[in-house]
């Protein structure tokens, strides 16, 4: 008995050593948590970088919804590259009689608005449901078009919500000899069109929203004490790693655009190299982007309770 008890002191003693070697307790912004600091202008630069770290948290499961549907759809891996689904899917539009033809995507003056929605609602923590809704908002303003007749028409797409049916892929099969028909395979490239345009405009504003906090953060923290002081040195460090992580992602989803582009384009032509801000051309689809870009500012957000941003 004695001797369980020492062994259970020894435990004791043991927990106590680690824990007092352990670094203090991590802030809210290095938890990824919301701070509510002592003021309007304070609580909505946080909440603000609160909405990016959300937004960059979930950024490798949305890449999924970007192209998990089409390797599926060729009856490929998760790990397939983007030349290896090049491969397959060309030949099954080729082996279905699918040729490439011109395919224009249009930014709308929604997008921005759109964008803007998405932000607020992972600032103000709508839930899941609320922010694919918000995503899903952002790529229906991008429009695809296709000839039809001697005019360019939209082409209606699936949403992020809509399920893709899965074919029956079975082991040993070459590669592009089964899979979606060829027509599916061409409306889902599409898609993937959509989706990294809309992920690439949904990163653009991140980076640009990290460099307008970044240029608000001495003025704001100037006076700040205690817990609050600790916030914004901790938020100096976490905009740095927004930045860098929001800067990546953009240039992946611009990669995947671009891919997109390539397929959907007739070989001998060139696919345009930039998302497109997109001003009036002929056969204009109504609410097409003006070229004047719309300001980037903070998302406002009416701030709970201050609890001293702890």
């Amino acid at each position: 008995m004695r001797s369980r008890a020492w062994a259970i002191g020894l435990l004791a003693a043991a927990a106590a050593a680690c824990s007092s070697s352990r670094p203090a307790r991590a802030t809210r912004v290095e938890r990824e948590q919301l701070v509510v600091a002592d003021g309007e202008v304070r609580n909505r630069w946080f909440a603000t970088l609160y909405s990016l770290q959300r937004q960059l948290a979930t950024a490798d499961a949305r890449r999924l919804d970007v192209i998990g549907p089409l390797q599926s759809m060729l009856c490929l891996p998760s790990d397939a590259t983007l030349a290896r689904m090049a491969s397959v899917a060309q030949a099954r539009l080729t082996q279905e009689g699918v040729t490439p033809t011109r395919t224009r995507l249009r930014r709308t003056v929604d997008s921005e608005q759109a964008i803007a929605r998405w932000i607020d609602a992972t600032a103000t923590g709508g839930g899941d449901l609320v922010e694919r809704e918000s995503l899903i908002a952002v790529e229906e303003t991008l429009i695809i078009e296709r000839p039809e007749g001697v005019a360019m028409a939209r082409v209606p797409l699936p949403t992020t919500g809509v399920q893709v049916a899965e074919p029956r892929c079975e082991p040993g099969v070459a590669e592009g000899a089964q899979g979606a028909e060829g027509r599916a395979v061409l409306m889902q490239i599409m898609v993937v069109l959509r989706r990294a345009a809309a992920q690439g405009l949904v990163f653009q504003r991140t980076v640009l929203l990290a460099a307008e906090l970044r240029s608000q953060l001495a003025s704001l923290r100037a006076g700040a004490t205690g817990p609050l002081a600790a916030e914004f040195a901790a938020a100096e460090r976490a905009l740095v790693g927004v930045s860098a992580r929001a800067t990546m992602h953009l240039h992946e989803s611009a990669r995947t655009q671009q891919w997109a582009q390539t397929l959907l384009t007739p070989e001998g032509e060139t696919a345009p190299e930039e998302v497109p801000d997109v001003q009036p051309e002929d056969n204009d689809p109504e609410n097409v982007a003006p070229t004047d870009t719309v300001p980037i500012t903070a998302v406002p957000v009416p701030p709970p309770a201050a609890d001293g941003g702890t």
